[in-house]
């Protein structure tokens, strides 16, 4: 056991992300945990652009709009880039949930990318970019969808819809008032990307408090597709009319807010004070 992990410890290291923390916490002497942030903040603001990213390949797949009934042959294909490894991320649920919770992290990752560009997996897809069984990925699926999440592939799209993303129910449970600890475990995300999640979505909810609705205007603002901003959007609205996830939305704001430092004024023991990014004027 001991050996698996310090070889998953190499991998790591010889990595691009594994250069760039080595330079922050030697080069820089930050803490692993701050360097670590700093990568995924980099990662998330300054790698929008179409280039290929270590872990990615082109994918030529069948078009959304594509119902059954035809051959493939004539159906309408679409380049797509999926992430088939996404770094220190995937090594870290490598570890916590083992190979058979990577590959779920995967599968819901791809098929998600794949529909944010017009596209749609099949279960054959999936079992040919993940290297496994037809079997395999059924089950999976099975099990991904007992937690409530949905994976959308071509052979059910048209019957049941879209579905919810585990990136929107991540979002739900959090605002429901599941503990980071809870959401992990029901959907079997590491923390570090249930954080990454709330932060692209928090990003949002900042741009609509400040009057931005467009859809192109938030893709522009926040790096996230149409698909995933009209999610988001919906549990905003959804969640403002609940009393609890109006409440923790309203967190959110004030968190996000108080780290841009946009002031705000707050009155404690009848003496009034000014929030700002340094802490009270």
């Amino acid at each position: 056991m001991r050996a698996s992990k310090n070889a998953l410890s190499r991998i790591e290291l010889k990595s691009f992300e594994g250069e760039f923390l080595y330079e922050l916490i030697n080069s820089y002497e930050l803490s692993p945990k701050l360097s670590e942030q700093i990568l995924i903040s980099a990662k998330m603001s300054l790698l929008r652009t179409k280039e290929l990213r270590e872990g990615q390949i082109v994918a030529v797949v069948v078009g959304i709009e594509e119902k059954s009934g035809k051959p493939v042959e004539k159906m309408r294909k679409k380049k797509v880039v999926l992430t088939l490894n996404n770094g220190l991320e995937d090594m870290s649920h490598l570890k916590q949930f083992g190979r058979s919770g990577l590959r779920q992290v995967i599968i819901q990752r791809i098929t998600l990318e794949a529909i944010e560009q017009g596209g749609i997996l099949s279960q054959e897809d999936l079992s040919n970019y993940l290297n496994c069984s037809h079997r395999t990925i059924k089950r999976d699926i099975q099990s991904i969808r007992e937690r409530g999440i949905t994976v959308t592939t071509r052979g059910v799209l048209h019957n049941v819809g879209r579905g919810q993303t585990h990136k929107g129910e991540i979002i739900k449970l959090y605002l429901a008032d599941y503990t980071y600890s809870e959401i992990k475990r029901k959907t079997r995300h590491s923390i570090g990307a249930i954080k990454r999640y709330l932060e692209s979505f928090t990003k949002v909810l900042m741009a609509k408090h400040f009057g931005i609705s467009h859809l192109s205007e938030l893709t522009s603002i926040t790096g996230l597709s149409e698909y995933l901003l009209k999610q988001y959007l919906q549990i905003i609205s959804d969640s403002e009319l609940n009393p609890i996830m109006s409440v923790n939305l309203s967190v959110l704001l004030e968190q996000s807010q108080y780290r841009m430092g946009l002031k705000k004024t707050i009155t404690y023991d009848g003496l009034t004070a000014v929030v700002s990014m340094g802490g009270c004027e």
